[in-house]
């Protein structure tokens, strides 16, 4: 009994034991398993778009703004060195930024970038209209976009003209007077009709057909509506093929000729290039660019017209005859100078847009325009040749690292003195454009005329903003002052960033102000309220810079 009484505190002490240890492994497992990142979950379960960050949706689809594909909100992440200074397309257009990418074989390559839109092919465009006058009794095409096919039924024409050859046709065929049968087909042939259409149509109403297959682009009729002798009733595209319509800066002009090839980037579809075909001849008054054109296959239908593109000019060329040695070699121009600092900056580019950062470079032997460079930037870097000194002046004015370093040396406070009751002004001219106000914008503007006569010498490019703010006076319509009002933000944006600010200001985007161009304004605060569309898109915009208090 003993015997059976310790075989029971052995196996107890045992069932114990192994309880214990299994405890502490599981345990053990357990601690060492990854947690769930459900901010992760979260923002998988959010898309937005790579150009429109402002966009926030729960599913997948296109973008309303640009009809890019969104994508997961956890893609988009800032990873651009904070001491980097970020540019507008707009800015770096004004300071004529060019930039090269190095290598170490004594030829340097100039990539030069240009910014575009696909269009339609309008070579592929076809104008649908009736060779007689008549009454639309159906219509089965009813908005821009729609697809249609060759051979369709488009609408039902009631027409009394036709109605009559119909009558004489039948006459003859039960006369069989060939003479009049020969004459009345002909007349039908002058109408671009068959004999058919005549024969089908019903008490004086004819089936209008497509005679091409493609997309509704511009529809001019409505049901119930008379049309005349040769009106357009609609337009259709063929988009099997589009333009990439790009924005050649005046600066720039020089550098392209027909037949140039583009490396195109367009929103997940890589690889395309294609051979420039058209170069506007005329520039754009407001915008100082022409417009160069590639022609783009698009078989599968899946690019859309008005979606954002960019593309670069590869121009591979070798430094100067006077260099003959191997090595790191970079143009003179791109090198900016302060005592015994050398500094380049060098591009970086990501989702977010495109930055600048300076690095401090030891340089070596020179020639007649060339530099050798010791340290400091590598092989296949990006780095700006043309317009250095601009981006350190931002720089300096963003309080980032600069050639000098001192923003206080770039701008003496007297030359850009600008008080708040200037920016009052400012603001509430903006705000009476995001209500619709046009005749309380009148007032304002009035208003900020006589300021800046007043304050004209203490105020940088017064003179220039009093011109547009006369011309905007002038305007009959709040459209065509809205267009005025863009310029005066981007010469009220330039002129705040050499202000000792005491808040925060917001430099804001419209990618669809300016026909499309897009545009900037200023506000005090972080929430978007259109100028530009007022009520029709409140919320159409973002912020791309923040001007912050010295």
């Amino acid at each position: 009994m003993k015997n059976k009484t310790k075989h029971y505190s052995i196996g107890g002490l045992l069932v114990i034991v192994g309880i214990a240890i299994g405890a502490l492994v599981f345990s053990s497992e357990n601690t060492t398993e990854t947690p769930h990142d459900h901010a992760s979950d979260e923002a998988e379960s959010v898309w937005t778009c790579s150009m429109h960050p402002q966009i926030r949706q729960e599913e997948p689809g296109d973008c309303p703004i640009c009809g890019m594909d969104l994508i997961p909100a956890n893609q988009v992440q800032a990873s651009i060195d904070p001491d980097a200074i970020k540019m507008s397309k707009t800015a770096r257009a004004l300071a004529k930024v060019k930039t090269i990418v190095v290598d170490n074989l004594g030829s340097i390559t100039n990539n030069r970038s240009y910014s575009g839109q696909l269009v339609v092919n309008q070579d592929r465009v076809e104008r649908l209209s009736a060779n007689y006058s008549g009454r639309i009794e159906k219509l089965y095409v009813n908005d821009t976009g729609e697809q249609v096919r060759k051979g369709q039924v488009i609408a039902e024409i009631y027409a009394p003209e036709l109605q009559i050859i119909q009558d004489e046709y039948k006459l003859a065929l039960k006369q069989n007077n060939s003479s009049l049968l020969q004459s009345i087909t002909k007349k039908i042939e002058n109408f671009e009709l068959s004999l058919a259409d005549i024969q089908n149509m019903n008490k004086g109403v004819l089936q209008f057909k497509s005679s091409v297959s493609g997309y509704v682009t511009t529809l001019n009729v409505r049901q119930g509506e008379n049309i005349k002798t040769d009106q357009a009733l609609l337009e259709l595209a063929n988009l099997s093929t589009l333009w990439a319509h790009f924005d050649i800066y005046e600066s720039d002009l020089n550098t392209l000729n027909v037949g140039d090839k583009l490396s195109i980037d367009i929103p997940n579809r890589p690889g395309i290039t294609g051979r420039i075909s058209f170069i506007s001849p005329v520039l754009d008054e407001n915008t100082r660019s022409a417009i160069a054109r590639v022609l783009i296959d698009n078989p599968n239908m899946k690019l859309k017209p008005g979606v954002f593109i960019s593309a670069q000019l590869e121009d591979r060329s070798k430094m100067p005859s006077d260099t003959q040695e191997s090595g790191l070699w970079i143009p003179k121009s791109a090198v900016l100078w302060s005592g015994k600092r050398s500094v380049v900056y060098q591009e970086i580019e990501d989702e977010s847009g495109v930055y600048y950062k300076m690095k401090e470079v030891r340089t070596g032997k020179t020639t007649t325009e060339a530099i050798e460079v010791l340290s400091g930037i590598s092989a296949g870097d990006v780095i700006v040749s043309h317009g250095a000194f601009s981006i350190d002046s931002e720089a300096q004015l963003a309080d980032k690292p600069s050639m000098m370093n001192k923003r206080e040396t770039f701008l003496a406070k007297s030359e850009v003195q600008l008080d708040n009751k200037f920016l009052q002004h400012y603001f509430d001219l903006k705000n009476a454009l995001v209500k619709d106000g046009f005749e309380n914008a009148k007032a304002i503007t009035a208003d900020l005329i006589e300021f800046l006569e007043s304050k004209s010498d203490n105020i940088t490019n017064a003179k220039k903003m009093e011109l547009v703010l006369k011309e905007m006076l002038n305007q009959t319509n709040i459209d065509a002052f809205r267009e005025n009002f863009i310029q005066l933000s981007e010469e009220v944006i330039k002129m705040s960033k050499r202000l000792e600010l005491d808040q925060k200001l917001y430099v804001q985007y419209c990618p669809m102000a300016d026909s499309n161009e897009g545009a900037y304004w200023l506000s005090l605060d972080e929430s978007i309220r259109n100028p530009y569309f007022g009520a029709s898109m409140l919320k159409c915009g973002e912020i791309r810079e923040v001007l912050s208090p010295f």
